[in-house]
């Protein structure tokens, strides 16, 4: 079946009516070539201003997990909606409350390059302290992880890169390259473990390491007769050096590597959906996904809204630590406090309402 004109115009305006028009047609307003901003301040993939995200962020892979997990948020005020974007680049950004805690739900794509527009693009529009938990899927490599899992890089993640030299010289070089691990927050990453085991039970949850490839394929190991990837022996090679190794996917490393070169200003942790087992080849219902992806989503909103955060990051590169911790309790006591009435500040910015 042919598409006519008439449809992909309409398909078109779709999409500029969820899209930001003022993404349109500006790119002589950007200035600064080293991190191009707008005259609003926006910046150039996330399309964010300041006062748009959270310090508290959910990074998930797909549009349709964001709308999922939006559905357990409230806006600054009761009946209000919460606040979307949707950049031109295709970054979907949620902002609204969750057990009124401020926090934002940020589409992140696919891929490491991707995952660094997000952290950096985050980063520069938020005061303060940050905490990103990302919530994605992955490849289940060895049981315990399983269909349905919520498999936690409780201990950090390692990166897998093809290496194109080793075609280029051919002299017997590694195909692939891999890293040594990076970690995840140590807190954050139990507040995720406490939160997900909540929410699925026990059983369904499994700690371990991480592997983040450059690819789908390649650097995961997929076979296929069109391209020479050298690539038949990759998994059970990891599997025998890294006797933690349960997940691989392709954004985890380039966050906990971001965060750890923050100076401390993000915390980050990740867990995924096992959506496939490498070692059977069997793939998750969408039933089962779906639940997930809700039951994760609950889990994540939570462990980030108990992250203590600091207050503010001073010019001496020291953390200012927040006596609100994030769930009501001050932190260095335990007491209960107040968070006042004040609406949040995003609260007050232009809401970019989407036909759903």
């Amino acid at each position: 079946m042919q598409c006519s004109r008439a449809t992909l115009d309409t398909t078109v305006k779709q999409l500029k009516s969820i899209i930001d028009p003022q993404a349109y047609n500006k790119v002589s307003d950007f200035t600064d070539a080293n991190f191009p901003v707008d005259l609003e301040g926006r910046t150039l993939h996330l399309g964010c201003k300041r006062g748009e995200v959270a310090n508290r962020i959910l990074s998930v892979g797909s549009m349709d997990r964001a709308l999922t997990i939006a559905d357990q948020l409230d806006g600054p005020e009761p009946g209000a909606p919460v606040f979307q974007h949707l950049s031109g680049r295709g970054f979907l950004t949620i902002t609204g409350l969750y057990a009124g805690t401020p926090v934002s739900i940020i589409t992140t794509l696919m891929g490491m390059p991707n995952m660094d527009f997000v952290v950096r693009e985050a980063r520069a529009v938020v005061d303060g302290q940050m905490a990103v938990v990302r919530l994605g899927t992955c490849g289940a490599l060895r049981p315990p992880a399983v269909l349905g899992s919520l498999i936690i890089a409780s201990k950090g993640a390692i990166c897998i890169r093809r290496d194109p030299d080793a075609w280029t010289y051919r002299d017997g070089r590694p195909h692939y390259t891999v890293s040594a691990p990076v970690p995840a927050d140590t807190q954050l990453a139990q507040l995720v473990v406490e939160a997900a085991t909540e929410q699925v039970g026990v059983q369904a949850v499994v700690q371990g390491l991480n592997a983040t490839a450059d690819s789908f394929y390649s650097s995961q190991g997929r076979l296929g007769c069109h391209f020479e990837d050298g690539n038949e022996a990759i998994n059970e090679q990891l599997l025998q050096l890294h006797a933690q190794l349960v997940s691989l996917e392709m954004e985890t490393f380039h966050l906990l590597d971001l965060a750890r070169c923050s100076r401390g200003s993000i915390k980050a942790a990740a867990f995924c959906i096992g959506a496939a087992e490498r070692y059977s080849n069997r793939f998750i219902t969408k039933e089962l996904a779906t639940e997930r992806e809700r039951q994760g989503g609950a889990a994540a909103l939570t462990a980030l809204t108990r992250c203590p955060l600091a207050a503010e990051i001073g010019a001496d590169g020291r953390l200012r630590l927040n006596s609100n911790n994030g769930n009501g309790r001050n932190a260095s006591s335990g007491s209960s406090s107040s968070t006042g009435s004040c609406s949040p500040p995003w609260s007050q910015a232009p809401l970019l309402p989407v036909d759903y």
